[in-house]
């Protein structure tokens, strides 16, 4: 038979459209962003208020409560969480995957802005935001610090910083942080007020109108127009000193008579430091579609050109930058794709030889290239996610190849020219390769379609691997029997070394061995089922973990001074940090701060917004080394712990979704004091769990206030109003926003209206606040008014617009959470709740099960899949179940796998397992359908069963050989993320492999009917 002309004819053509294929793909690889993580998409949302001196049940009656409602109205709400502390205010909502997120943020925003009104006229800021870390984890941070040189002369510095910076293309964001706003300050004298009856809220009101800038309109004049401009705002400092406030007896009282009007830096509300050294930091976030590693270079450039004309007191330091780790991990991944590369070539060319391997070589980087274009033009980026899937892809891609150049081969060996052998070797194979592609196809694609945050970090993995499968399969059905046709001479034999090696075991081992099974089948189907159930059995020791940690070296050390403790306090628990940071061996630098998180450097945690009694380090180890760090680790609890004004904590990074805390366990209720109880109960059973540390209980200390209490009959007596004394003393203590002044040097500042402190405000600044009568006399505070001491709640949350409080725990060990929380849950059934209020399970363990019971809907939607693909090829109901019998036999291969090298069963174990069905059905689809081939031309069944396994054993043994050193470097890099996954993989290909090639044709022998298979109809 001769080869139809019409292959011959698009021979240059082919190549053609294949070298486009790599020109783009080379292209995308030069030109596509690149990452350390992929850039999940979570549809999560934040309403951030900051009213200060606010405590928290008045934040919630007067905050939350109305925003709260206008949420409650919103549809695709999952899940609302809201934290309520003094003067702040975070509301966490998460919506369903799928929707628009931009969409979705403008219906909160006008929804907020909606009750808006209803707020309180004090509120610092409102702020609504998606949760996005494609532009909120920062690529670089940079410090400038400095031991000696004065704050303000470090923020003009780093505002120079700043413009320089912004010419950069590619940067979407560069923020100076911890840095105290510049305001006006006016700065009252209350009792000059009250001798010339002047009140705080008459201040305000003055000073409110005269800096109002209302826009006069246009006016025309004959040919001309003219936009007239009003009085407008203050100017310059002058001119709010000489506001008039009143007039007494004919003769004006200026601001200037009663205040100070000056320039100031607001209250010390974020610290940083590094090196213990006062420091302004400077953030930088890129845009979506730039190289992280090239647009760093050129930031180090600049960085580099501006360090030159610092004085010498001032240095500036890079704390963290994204781009080494990325380049550092790419190149790992990308060393280990060409090491798969290099151990499939080798074996390639020892089983088949030279020619065949260079087929196939060629292949390989077609497919991914042809894959990299897809994966570009999809919108994804390469990272360790998207790499890793072309390492996994690896040894998949190689199998149609290898079938098809195998049987090629094979047609040669029997005599025909090298055009026959090629049509008749890929047209016999060719249903079999096209089925199999599309049943691993069918157990990637559910992957792609997991709605979850776990769904988002993992998407680009099963989309790379499915265009490097149909990129393989095009090239596999074209380019491999064209090529073949010219490349592979007139050897009429394979031409392996070691093939006549593998044909001897073929002959004297497996044949023998497939025989007797046939003779004795039953024996060895219920060794196979105990086979199975023994490895099931080491299930419960494998475990269950969710995502690994991310093996970085990079440490966040988390700070939480008492409840009421000022900013001083927390600046000690962190000097102490410090001070144990410079004693321990292998750190490279640290930075702090003092009353804020960090900026964002990793994804999934996000830093603290302004808490007082919150503080956080960022600290880098000189390099990666597991011993160490976890060492290092072990060294600082033990360090931290004897530190007992503060709580001192910290976990390394995670992949995955983020959450509060590995277990988080919340109590539901209305009433404070009942839900205090109970949280006291689950603070206790969490304390007592073997494994955990850091246990918190937002409500375990009752936080003092100090209250104002008006005395209203005395007040009145007075002719003082009640509404006077609030505003007073919040002008006086926490100062009071009159908006913004935009003067003549066109930069705006805040004008705060308040007492004359110059550092945090104390008890008796109380004294200093006095208020006008009637009379003319000033009344002092203390006058009208008592100073009582009480008691009041620390924090209160809500969760789905319940009351609520969460009591969370680290862990030691990451990978025991699931067992931990499991006990946890055992001893909380036995604790009495009383009615109406209920006990959630939250933290890992809800990401856990939410995700891993999307996975197995998913892995019986595949399976599902797999199964109606296989009917329809084999037009049977029976032999698709022959076929499935390689699921549970690989099973038995990836818990023996995991038990055996000690990883647990995690997500990524999971998403092993899934790929894995349609993997090693793969080699069952090869051999059912030849056996059906030999039957169809009429050999008895028995005949077709041995003929079958004889002449597929090469080519499945061959593409399992190739799979699995297609993931071995990958999976020998004994990380957490990537080695569980890749032993699932092997360990399952390797027994099914051998239980496949005895135990399918045992079932085809039994469940197959005698006559030719292009007969059987659905039996």
């Amino acid at each position: 038979m001769n080869l139809p002309k019409l292959a011959i004819t698009y021979y240059q053509f082919t190549l053609i459209l294949i070298g486009l294929g790599i020109l783009v793909g080379s292209y995308s690889l030069l030109t596509m962003p690149r990452s350390e993580d992929p850039k999940p998409n979570f549809p999560v949302f934040t309403v951030v208020v900051v009213y200060p001196g606010t405590g928290p049940e008045d934040m919630e009656e007067l905050v939350v409560d109305p925003i709260e409602e206008a949420i409650e109205e919103l549809e695709d709400i999952e899940k609302v969480e809201t934290k309520i502390q003094d003067g702040l205010v975070i509301i966490t909502i998460d919506s369903k995957f799928g929707i628009d997120v931009d969409d979705k943020l403008n219906e909160i925003t006008r929804e907020i802005n909606a009750v808006r009104s209803d707020l309180p006229d004090g509120i610092l800021s409102l702020d609504i935001d998606k949760f996005d870390p494609n532009s909120n984890v920062s690529i670089m941070q940079l410090a400038v610090y400095s031991g000696e040189a004065s704050y303000a002369r470090l923020l003009d510095i780093a505002e120079d910083l700043e413009y320089r910076l912004e010419q950069i293309n590619g940067l979407s964001g560069v923020e100076i942080e911890a840095e105290q706003e510049e305001e006006i300050r006016v700065s009252l004298d209350m009792q000059k007020m009250a001798n010339q009856n002047i009140s705080v809220p008459q201040v305000v009101g003055i000073l409110t109108s005269q800096n109002t800038n209302i826009p006069g309109g246009n006016l025309k004049s004959a040919n001309r127009s003219f936009t007239i401009k009003t009085s407008g705002g203050f100017k310059n400092l002058d001119e709010i000193g000489s506001t008039v406030i009143t007039s007494n007896s004919g003769q004006m009282v200026y601001l200037r008579d009663i205040a100070d009007v000056a320039f100031a830096y607001e209250d010390m509300r974020w610290k940083g430091t590094y090196l213990g050294q006062q420091a302004v930091f400077v953030t930088l976030t890129q845009e979506a579609s730039e190289n992280v590693v090239e647009l760093t270079d050129r930031v180090s450039s600049a960085v580099q050109e501006f360090s030159e004309t610092l004085p010498p007191e001032v240095q500036l330091v890079t704390v963290f930058q994204q781009a080494e780790a990325v380049q550092a991990r790419l190149s790992e991944f990308l060393v280990n794709l060409m090491q798969g590369i290099g151990l499939v070539g080798l074996i390639i060319f020892l089983f088949l030889g030279i020619r065949p391997a260079v087929i196939i070589m060629f292949v390989i980087p077609l497919s991914i290239m042809l894959a990299i274009a897809g994966l570009d033009s999809s919108g994804y980026a390469l990272q360790q996610i998207s790499i890793a899937a072309l390492v996994i892809a690896l040894g998949l891609l190689v199998d149609n190849g290898i079938v098809v150049v195998e049987n090629i081969v094979r047609f040669r060996t029997l005599g025909f020219s090298l055009p026959q052998a090629a049509y008749k070797g890929t047209s016999e194979v060719g249903p079999a390769v096209i089925s199999s592609t599309i049943t691993t196809l069918l157990a990637f694609a559910p992957l792609a379609l997991l709605s979850s945050g776990a769904g988002e970090f993992l998407r680009s993995l099963p989309v790379t691997v499915i265009l490097v499968l149909v990129a393989s399969l095009l090239l596999a059905l074209t380019f491999t029997p064209i090529f073949s046709s010219r490349v592979l001479g007139k050897r009429t034999a394979h031409s392996g070394i070691i093939m006549p090696f593998i044909q001897r075991i073929s002959r004297k081992a497996y044949i023998p061995s497939l025989k007797l099974a046939l003779r004795r089948p039953l024996l060895f189907v219920v060794g196979a089922l105990l086979f199975f159930f023994g490895a099931f059995a080491l299930f419960p020791y494998v475990g269950i973990s969710f995502f690994p940690t991310a093996d970085k070296p990079l440490l966040l050390i988390e700070v939480e001074a008492p409840n009421g403790a000022n900013i001083d306090e927390t600046e000690r628990a962190v000097l102490y940090i410090e001070e144990v940071l410079q004693q321990t061996p292998g750190i490279k630098d640290y930075a702090s701060n003092v009353g804020h998180g960090n900026p964002t450097v990793y994804y999934n945690r996000v830093g603290k917004e302004y808490e007082r009694t919150h503080g956080q380090v960022i600290v880098n180890f000189e390099e990666w080394n597991p011993a160490d760090f976890y060492s290092t680790l072990n060294d600082l609890r033990q360090a931290f712990a004897s530190y007992t004004d503060a709580t001192i904590s910290f976990t390394e990074l995670k992949n995955g979704p983020p959450f509060e805390a590995p277990i988080e366990i919340k109590v539901i209720g209305d009433d404070l004091a009942v839900l205090r109880a109970i949280a006291f109960d689950v603070e206790r059973v969490l304390a007592q769990s073997e494994g955990t540390l850091n246990v918190e209980n937002p409500l375990a200390i009752a936080k003092t206030d100090l209250k104002v209490a008006v005395d209203r009959e005395r007040a009145s007596m007075y002719g003082v109003n009640i509404l006077d004394t609030d505003i007073a003393v919040r002008a006086g203590l926490a100062g009071y926003s009159v908006g913004e002044v935009s003067l003549d040097n066109a930069e705006e500042y805040p004008l705060i209206v308040r007492l004359p402190v110059e550092e945090d405000t104390r008890i008796s600044d109380l004294d200093k606040i006095y208020f006008a009568t009637p009379q003319n006399q000033p009344v002092p505070l203390r006058q009208i008014a008592g100073l009582e001491f009480e008691s009041t709640v620390n924090e209160i949350q809500h969760f789905d617009f319940q009351r609520s409080i969460a009591v969370t725990a680290d862990v030691i060990n990451p990978d025991a959470t699931t067992t931990i929380t499991e006990q946890i849950m055992a001893e909380l059934e036995k604790l009495d709740v009383p009615e109406g209020y209920s006990l959630y399970i939250a933290g890992e363990y809800e990401a856990q099960q939410e995700t891993f019971g999307d996975l197995g809907a998913l892995l019986i939607l595949a399976m599902v899949g797999i199964f109606a693909v296989l009917v329809l090829q084999f037009r049977s109901f029976k032999q698709p179940l022959i076929v499935f019998a390689a699921v549970p036999l690989a099973v038995t291969g990836s818990f023996i796998a995991l038990f055996i090298i000690g990883w647990s069963f995690s997500f990524f174990a999971f998403v092993g397992f899934i790929s894995l069905i349609g993997i090693v059905v793969n080699n069952s689809i090869i051999l059912v359908d030849y056996t059906n081939q030999l039957m169809a031309e009429g050999l008895n069944k028995y005949e077709a069963v041995v003929k079958g396994a004889e002449t597929r054993f090469i080519p499945i043994i061959l593409t399992t050989t190739t799979t699995i050193l297609g993931l071995l470097p990958l999976t020998l890099q004994a990380t957490s993320l990537w080695s569980p996954l890749g032993w699932t993989i092997i360990g399952g290909m390797i027994s099914s492999t051998f239980l496949t090639l005895i135990i399918v044709p045992i079932l085809y022998q039994w469940f197959t009917n005698s006559k030719p298979a292009a007969e059987v109809i659905l039996d």
